[in-house]
């Protein structure tokens, strides 16, 4: 029965395209392998800082898996970390072109990277479409709200709570954005109302408490905002932007070293977080360590070269050096990317003001009161340059009216209000004498 060791025709017939496949399968299950070790060595120079050798494994891997979005993905972030903003964004439209649909998360990173390239209307625009889609959490519906009071796109902000709200008219958060909001708008009673009525029923609310605390330091009393900070929960203690208003307010009382220490921790667990070592650099220049303070900003732009918080502080570093053409440099570097970031408005005005430049400081003093941080002593400023420059006077009126409601006796309050009311307006004299009525026939 020898036959049984043949092989059939119909048997080779089967065999034979098996055979021809087994090699594509093993060329795709190679790549596959290739891509995967490519991926793992890219996230492992990324992890270390390493961009340019991570671009370089991410792109071994997009040539074996094309059709993955994953490489492009890590190419955007090793693209980031290289400052190249630009080709990041390219890198994630070709990830999120692989990808069926709409991405939430790479549209949030596309927004995120729109704003770190100081291009705000494109990242509203994104975060928008999403927001209309209905694919964003309540948590990020409520920071687009932010990032539109921050534009100045008020009416929008309140919008975009509104919705929210209408879902939960109750919650906390919600109430706390649009507080913030009003503050940013200007109508401090009816924010201070609003977060003073979150705190009395809800104490633990660590969003009201870091609200609470920034309308204090703007309002020049430090004490009462660090007050607020140490009231807030041990678990969120930690948060970065709990520190960093803790140093903000530590800088406030005249305690650099303070501030320093709390941020030092945050730095250490977080060395690619740029607005810490923004803050960071903002201490130590507070202490004179001028070198210090200009190598952690350089850090800091390493990760986000258009930080707004780090050119100003290059930009205070300049002016203590007595290179006022430097420091405006500067300053306007950071408001192309933040147009209304207040720390660099409260220096320009003290600048323009000092080089007899009435209508930039003017200008400037205004966008401060805008934003809800202009101190009490800008606007005095304010007042009085709507005096000398005849300009605002009724606004003027009322900013010097709220600085001598607080003190009465203050002599430079009362100069200010006997100079407004010499350059007001006189009223027209109501004309004297009978008056004759005249009738037709």
């Amino acid at each position: 029965m020898h036959w049984r060791n043949r092989p059939l025709p119909w048997t080779l017939a089967l065999l034979l395209p098996l055979a021809c496949k087994e090699p594509e399968v093993a060329a795709v299950q190679n790549r596959a392998q290739q891509a995967q070790a490519a991926l793992a060595e890219a996230r492992a120079h990324l992890a270390n800082g390493q961009p340019a050798p991570a671009l370089a494994a991410v792109r071994r891997a997009a040539t074996a898996a094309p059709d993955s979005s994953e490489p492009y993905l890590l190419m955007a972030d090793a693209q980031r970390m290289s400052n190249n903003i630009g080709a990041a964004i390219m890198a994630l439209k070709q990830a999120e072109a692989l990808i069926p649909g709409t991405d939430p998360s790479i549209q949030k990173q596309l927004a995120d990277m729109y704003l770190s390239n100081g291009n705000i209307t494109e990242a509203l625009s994104t975060l928008t479409t999403l927001r209309d889609s209905g694919l964003m959490t309540n948590e990020d519906v409520l920071g687009l709200a932010r990032l539109q009071a921050k534009d100045g796109q008020m009416d929008a902000a309140f919008t975009t709570i509104e919705g929210v709200l209408r879902e939960s008219p109750d919650d906390p958060e919600a109430k706390a954005v649009e507080a913030e909001v009003l503050l940013m708008k200007g109508d401090e009673l009816l924010a201070a109302n609003l977060m003073d009525k979150l705190l009395a029923n809800n104490p633990a609310h660590t969003s009201a408490r870091l609200l609470r605390a920034r309308y204090f330091l703007v309002s020049g009393v430090p004490q009462m905002a660090e007050a607020d900070l140490q009231a807030i929960e041990p678990k969120d203690a930690h948060r970065a932007d709990v520190v960093m208003l803790r140093a903000r307010v530590l800088l406030a009382l005249g305690r650099a070293a303070d501030a320093e220490a709390a941020l030092k921790p945050l730095v250490d667990s977080e060395p690619q977080n740029a607005e810490a070592l923004a803050w960071m650099a903002d201490t130590a220049l507070a202490q004179g360590r001028r070198a210090d303070a200009l190598s952690l900003v350089d850090r800091a732009l390493t990760f986000r070269p258009r930080l707004a918080r780090a050119l100003y502080v290059r930009g205070r570093a300049q002016e203590e050096q007595n290179d006022r053409k430097s420091a405006e440099e500067s300053y306007r570097f950071a408001l192309s990317a933040e147009p209304r970031f207040a720390p660099v408005h409260a220096r320009l005005w003290r600048m323009y003001l000092e080089a007899d430049r009435k209508v930039d400081a003017f200008t400037s003093l205004e966008r401060l009161l805008d934003m809800g941080e202009a101190s009490l002593e800008e606007k005095v400023v304010l007042a009085r340059l709507s005096a000398q420059l005849q300009t605002q006077m009724t606004r003027g009126m009322k900013l010097i009216d709220e600085a001598l409601k607080k003190d009465p006796e203050n002599a430079e309050y009362q100069e200010v209000k006997k100079q407004l009311l010499a350059v007001a307006p006189k009223p027209k004299k109501k004309p004297g004498g009978p008056v004759i009525i005249r009738g037709g026939r």
